[in-house]
């Protein structure tokens, strides 16, 4: 057995390989939460992680390449969070507004995430992109479970819709919003009901 994949310290070294992983991508979520997208390289990234500089290739080709992962580990976060909040048997408007709540919350509880998730992306194409499919997920998320006649339709009501609550979010952490967090799910499940009222 080579030494690569021989046990140490009784972890294999699949196992040391995802832990390095792991802490590249918090090290990663930080430093572009607190300091910008831009402001994330290799090197500053491995200080923060508290490895070599070599480990970092061991998992990504590049810092975009990592910058993309931290987006997707949030994302996939924000479905979990969203997929055990809404009830399947649950009606369409009790689904959105459910969904609605758990997104505004999730986004308020931690404002790197936000940062991340709706403002920050502006300026990469290739975390612009990812940013856009996303919205595109999400509104695919909602359509079905309006299941309306006019999909195309029902994609621009909810895309236009998402991006209002997301710019919300953004001002309300920005100070501009003298709304709790309670106040501001509910505030933009209302509105993104009222836009997408007619598939109900």
């Amino acid at each position: 057995m080579g030494s690569t994949t021989r046990p140490y310290r009784g972890r294999t070294a699949e196992e040391r390989r995802a832990e390095r992983r792991g802490r590249l991508l918090a090290a990663g979520l930080e430093l572009w939460g607190d300091h910008g997208w831009a402001a994330v390289t290799m090197r500053g990234v491995c200080a923060h992680a508290g490895l070599n500089d070599r480990y970092f290739y061991e998992s990504f080709a590049d810092v975009e390449e990592l910058l993309l992962a931290v987006y997707d580990k949030a994302l996939h976060d924000l479905l979990g969070y969203v997929e055990r909040a809404v009830a399947p048997t649950a009606a369409p408007r009790e689904r959105i507004r459910a969904g609605m709540a758990v997104f505004v919350r999730a986004m308020a509880s931690d404002a790197r995430r936000a940062r991340i998730g709706l403002a920050e992306p502006a300026g990469s194409p290739a975390l612009e992109q990812r940013r856009r499919d996303t919205y595109r997920l999400f509104a695919g998320l909602a359509r079905d479970w309006l299941r309306p006649g006019d999909e195309e339709a029902c994609t621009v009501a909810v895309l236009f819709a998402l991006g209002g609550a997301g710019e919300l979010v953004v001002n309300w952490l920005g100070g501009t919003l003298a709304l709790t967090p309670e106040e501001l799910a509910d505030r933009a499940s209302e509105l993104v009901l009222d836009v997408i009222e007619p598939y109900l």
